[in-house]
């Protein structure tokens, strides 16, 4: 399968690709605020933003400081909280290691 056509099928997410094609990876712990917050003190994160039926988004680590600001912070839900269903989407984090990828990925499922 072309890479550049690969779509998102399901939640919880099994791998990572970009457009060049797949990426050796694993999915690690569950992420909280305080503790993308620790990742970002210690340098740029890579942010991948996952949902059903769309391609990954991969989020420039350029921009990762201004994207957890402006969009992450207030629609992350924490590991061990209920969340409401009250048609607010919001993302779970997970962190994820890959010798592919200089530093941090914290993958941002989508829910809505």
């Amino acid at each position: 399968m072309d890479a550049k056509l690969r779509i998102v099928t399901q939640l919880p997410l099994r791998g990572l690709w970009t457009d060049r094609g797949p990426i050796t990876a694993c999915k690690g712990r569950a992420l909280s605020s305080e503790a993308i917050r620790e990742l970002l003190r210690c340098g740029p994160v890579q942010f991948v933003v996952v949902d059903v039926g769309l391609k990954p988004r991969w989020i420039s680590r350029d921009d990762c400081y201004r994207f957890w600001m402006d969009e992450v912070k207030q629609h992350l839900a924490e590991p061990s909280a209920p969340v409401a269903n009250d048609g607010v989407y919001f993302y779970w984090a997970f962190e994820w290691q890959s010798d592919e990828i200089d530093g941090p990925i914290v993958v941002l499922e989508l829910r809505h």
